[in-house]
């Protein structure tokens, strides 16, 4: 669904508001700009040098990868030197990919988690065989339990979350019953939305990422329908991930990002050089 209203006025599809500490997402708020530090997180005063240089120029949310426990402990020190330094308004989102555990160290000390849903909970073995409805049902039952204590954590700390879905990292059982498709990843999303939702916890943020900026405007569109259909209305985080260095990518960003901004779609970004 678009919400242009004419092919010269955009009109900018309505959601919840997500708060990211201090700052809204989505709802009323302008679009939010955000980018990543690429110090390795455990060089706490590098990271910190970098959060610091990124809000400087307006960067309003910064994310730090925590890509195992040791790294989601010193989030804590992160924190809070870059608020000792005049930053406690910026708020820091934790990036986690393949460990609940490091999930659930890093929301005690930022703001705000994400997680992919295609390696959070499911292992990547890459074999070749057929879910049955049964298996299938059993697997998001386990998913439901994995995913569960972040959500309830979130609910009790007051954190919000980000399920950033990667077109290069879904799960075997998607990749069996869906495909490497734009809607594989849409799925991929929607079984931890519904997780969340049957915990009244709706302080979600959705991106669909890819490197191919086609494969990412059709899924955040279908995204977008899905949602619709269930009455969803969470906000969106857009971005073309890895686009390249220098020209191309910022030219491969421009067309991903601004096609969906120019449908009314999108509520923060980030660039991925």
């Amino acid at each position: 669904m678009s919400y242009c209203a004419s092919r010269f006025r955009t009109i900018r599809r309505p959601t919840l508001e997500v708060k990211v500490g201090g700052v809204g997402v989505g709802g009323r708020n302008p679009i939010r700009l955000q980018s990543m530090t690429t110090s390795d997180t455990q060089d706490i005063a590098a990271t910190v040098r970098q959060s610091i240089a990124l809000a400087e120029v307006g960067c309003e949310i910064v994310r730090i990868t925590a890509p195992n426990v040791a790294a989601a402990k010193c989030l804590r020190d992160i924190r809070a030197q870059f608020s000792a330094a005049g930053f406690a308004s910026v708020p820091l989102v934790a990036d986690i990919h393949f460990l609940p555990s490091a999930a659930m160290e890093a929301v005690e000390h930022v703001e705000k988690v994400r997680i992919n849903p295609g390696n959070y909970a499911d292992k990547k073995k890459f074999a070749v065989r057929e879910y049955s409805d049964a298996a299938y049902d059993e697997e998001l039952a386990r998913l439901h339990e994995t995913f569960s204590p972040l959500v309830k954590r979130c609910m009790e700390l007051g954190r919000s979350m980000r399920i950033g879905t990667n077109h290069g990292s879904l799960s075997d059982r998607l990749m069996n019953r869906y495909g490497d498709t734009p809607l594989g990843m849409v799925e991929s999303a929607l079984e931890f939305l519904r997780i969340a939702r049957s915990h009244s916890y709706n302080q979600i943020i959705l991106s669909m990422k890819s490197s191919n900026p086609k494969v990412m405007i059709q899924a955040y569109r279908l995204l977008v329908e899905r949602m619709d259909r269930e009455d969803m209305h969470y906000p969106l985080h857009l971005g073309v991930t890895e686009a390249g260095d220098g020209e191309d990518g910022r030219i491969k960003s421009a067309i991903g990002i601004g096609s969906l901004l120019l449908d009314g779609l999108g509520d923060t970004i980030r660039v991925s050089l």
